[in-house]
């Protein structure tokens, strides 16, 4: 276990450079004890790490040190050769390039190694798109990876599609940028969730925003650059946004008796209780009444609403009007 700490903390600091005892604690999830007797130990095997005193110090490598790792897990290389996104890829154009480095990477491992890559490659497939295919086209993505790359402002306007995407395409994280423009903005990542590609970027006066690309109307590279925000750090932004698109999505919590086989039409947000004879007890939020009776409906009778009262009204008057507008002459 601890060997497997040492490591992850040398390459922490290899890859992300200077940091404090407390960052790599966080990171680490151990005690800032416990890093500053790794730290040490590290120094006693020989590995070239050293403190900066003062107001913005930290642990570092020396600069032109780079370990020599080599032993690669079985689970390790499933990790590394399954986990690649293949349309995510293509949209970057790097789908050539990312075939040619697997390729490379192979050739390099050990020989048992090289067959636990192979053995996954051939046995195990990650695939991210859903049943229709449907994909949103990345029109503005290389406009918006270019000023990312080169830290430029981007002039947008932003608004609906002509062409809006169906409701089943997940929506952006919160928060979501205001329309109009065009604007400038800083552009400070990209993130590809499922099959829809965003720009999280900083609006002139600091705000952070996220835009849909597929509702970016127009984009343009201002002659102006800008400087990155110390600290910054996408996967944590995007997971708060994540977070706070769940706290301000609309609640409407229901009670249902389900079949068994219809069970996986709801997501139950509770443990559910087995009911007689192969119903089940659900709990399930949804956003609103019209939504919950819709859902409701659409079992065909393997769904019994328990709670509220008033989705049960609503689902009973639903009922009577289709059952009168399919009566048989």
């Amino acid at each position: 276990m601890r060997a497997e700490r040492l490591l992850r903390l040398l390459l922490h600091l290899q890859t992300r450079g200077q940091t404090t005892v407390d960052q790599l604690s966080q990171a680490l999830d151990v005690s800032p004890r416990t890093i500053q007797r790794d730290l040490e130990v590290l120094s006693l095997a020989g590995v070239p790490v050293y403190s900066i005193r003062g107001r913005g110090g930290g642990w570092a490598l020396l600069p032109d040190y780079r370990s020599r790792l080599t032993g690669l897990t079985p689970s390790e290389v499933m990790s590394v050769f399954v986990g690649a996104t293949a349309h995510v890829l293509a949209d970057l154009g790097l789908d050539a390039s990312s075939e040619l480095a697997v390729t490379k990477l192979i050739a390099s491992l050990p020989e048992g190694t090289r067959r636990e890559a192979e053995y996954a490659r051939q046995r195990l497939l990650i695939d991210h798109a859903g049943w229709d295919d449907r994909r949103e086209t990345p029109r503005w993505l290389d406009l918006c990876r270019q000023a990312l790359w080169e830290q430029h402002h981007l002039n947008i306007t932003y608004g609906d599609p002509p062409n809006p995407p169906p409701t089943s395409t997940p929506a952006a994280p919160t928060p979501v940028a205001p329309g109009r423009g065009p604007f400038a903005v800083a552009p400070l990542g990209l993130v590809a969730k499922a099959r829809t590609w965003y720009l999280v970027a900083a609006r002139t006066d600091g705000r952070l925003r996220t835009y849909r690309l597929s509702r970016l109307t127009s984009a343009e590279l201002t002659g102006d650059t800008f400087t990155r925000p110390p600290g910054f750090d996408l996967a944590a932004y995007w997971a708060q946004s994540q977070r706070e698109l769940q706290a301000s999505r609309p609640s409407y919590p229901i009670v249902l008796k389900v079949r068994d086989h219809a069970v996986r039409r709801f997501r139950p947000t509770q443990p559910m209780l087995p009911a007689a004879d192969g119903w089940w007890i659900v709990h399930a939020d949804l956003e609103n009444p019209h939504e919950a009776q819709a859902a409701v409906l659409a079992q065909a009778g393997t769904a019994q609403v328990i709670a509220p009262a008033e989705l049960i009204t609503l689902v009973h008057e639903a009922a009577e009007q289709l059952a009168n507008q399919h009566r048989p002459s």
